[in-house]
């Protein structure tokens, strides 16, 4: 503890004495909502919906967005301004990539402060975000909305608030039947542009932004008066509020409990094998999902665009049965063997689709294709990112190492900015032959050193981590 005086104790044992008694009225109404685990999966099934949605509405709308904004009337991806407005896009969002920094540190902060008042912020922040989108004038303004609306649906509160509340044997499929759920809900933006989208009014594009921008706001609010701090967060800080100042000051435990941020997770990731090649893993599958997209750009190069909205509503229910069952194959597989069953599906679903949709192939073929792919992808990102992260680290400082890892990501958006500067020079009907030679093989780096270098964690007690010895 860090020397004060007589009145700075005072006033913060008091501060203290506060918290406590307000953690431990949270500590009934949550041990009381637990009984209604249905309710919670309700609730937290929804938040899941409005987050696949914003992280999935922005990239398919983007073609319609940029035909009615700039004027380009051919509806072609191979028009020469629509590959120019994405290489104008892709520059104008070089400025806001210092939000890749700052996002793991506010991705830290749950720790602190809990889990449910970052569980309404995001969900509001993802509903502002849309909105942006829907009303921007021109692109720029369009890229402001998407920025915005990325900076909250990385986060992903709702998995940490799934890991602390759900029982140990079933934290993934707990995880995985919510998530399964939440992306049958992406169908919905093949459903909404066929009922609002015309290309005889190329504006129509923002009403397909309405209804997901009104209930992510309505449920963002929601949750204020829905939802309860977890348990195990509630459990870890009302510990340590009880201890006195001498027991905090030799208690080796207890002074973990304010060991939270950036620089302790950053040791405790470079002091964990386990973790430290969990974020070496991480850094290269990032470079890979930089490269993946343009599959709207792809089809419509190779004739496909009466059908895209056939595609977007087929995609994700291919997609949401994947990641619906791959938290049962990782109870019942274990992280290791489902992560490596979910990266050879991934692979087999890329490369299936790139050689169906260059090749005139039906799109209901297309679409599973896939939508396989996506599955394999994020179920293996999911288990990679989260679960095993999770379990692997313990309560007090888990938020923050996966805001460390998250970091990760900013080589993700580098990767994909490049690919957009360059894809006017790459073009819509080669960019699916560059994912082609460049996914795979990295894919199947980060697949290897996972099989060689990452632990099984099916196993481990969320509670007290430090005994798996990982």
């Amino acid at each position: 503890m860090k020397k004060e005086n007589a009145l700075s104790a005072e006033k913060r044992h008091l501060k203290e004495q506060k918290e406590l008694a307000s953690l431990e009225r949270k500590s009934a109404a949550s041990t009381k909502f637990l009984k209604y685990v249905g309710l919670a999966l309700v609730i937290l099934t929804v938040v899941y919906i409005a987050d696949e949605i914003a992280s999935n509405l922005y990239d398919k709308i983007k073609p319609y967005m940029i035909f009615d904004l700039c004027n380009i009337g051919s509806f072609s991806t191979a028009d020469p301004e629509y590959e120019g407005a994405i290489s104008k896009m892709a520059i104008a969002t070089i400025p806001t990539y210092i939000l890749t920094f700052l996002l793991p540190l506010y991705k830290m902060l749950p720790d602190k402060f809990g889990r449910k008042p970052f569980l309404v912020i995001n969900t509001l922040g993802m509903g502002l975000g849309m909105l942006l989108c829907m009303i921007a004038g021109n692109i720029y303004w369009y890229v402001i909305g998407t920025v915005v609306t990325t900076f909250f649906t990385p986060n992903d509160i709702q998995v940490i608030y799934i890991m602390e509340v759900a029982p140990q044997k079933h934290r993934a499929k707990f995880c995985s039947i919510t998530k399964g759920i939440a992306l049958m809900s992406v169908s919905l933006i093949g459903v909404l542009r066929s009922t609002f989208y015309s290309e005889t009014n190329p504006e129509s594009w923002r009403m397909v932004f309405l209804i997901p921008v009104l209930v992510t706001l309505v449920i963002g609010v929601s949750c204020i008066l829905l939802t309860h701090e977890t348990p195990a967060y509630i459990k870890q800080r009302t510990d340590y509020l009880k201890k006195s100042d001498e027991e905090r000051a030799n208690d080796e435990a207890n002074k973990k409990a304010e060991a939270t941020g950036f620089l302790p997770a950053w040791r405790y990731i470079t002091h964990s094998k386990q973790l430290k090649w969990v974020l070496i893993v991480m850094c290269i599958f990032e470079v890979a999902v930089g490269i993946k997209g343009y599959e709207n750009e792809t089809l419509i190069a190779f004739g496909h665009l009466e059908n895209i909205n056939l595609f977007l509503i087929i995609e994700p229910l291919v997609y949401a049965i994947c990641a619906f069952f791959s938290g049962f194959l990782s109870d019942w597989m274990g992280r290791k063997n489902s992560c490596l069953l979910f990266a050879v599906t991934c692979i087999l679903g890329q490369l299936a689709f790139i050689l169906l949709a260059r090749n005139g192939a039906g799109i209901v073929a297309i679409s599973i294709a896939n939508g396989i792919f996506y599955g394999g992808l994020w179920s293996f990102s999911d288990c990679l990112f989260f679960v095993i992260p999770a379990e692997s680290t313990p309560t007090h400082i888990r938020s923050s190492v996966t805001g460390v890892i998250t970091y990760a990501g900013g080589i993700q958006m580098i990767v994909s900015m490049i690919l957009g500067v360059m894809f006017s020079k790459i073009g819509s009907q080669n960019v699916s032959l560059l994912q082609l030679f460049t996914f795979i093989p990295i894919l199947v780096i980060a697949t290897i050193l996972f099989a060689i270098n990452i632990k099984e964690t099916k196993d481990v007690d969320i509670t007290d981590v430090e005994k798996a010895n990982l």
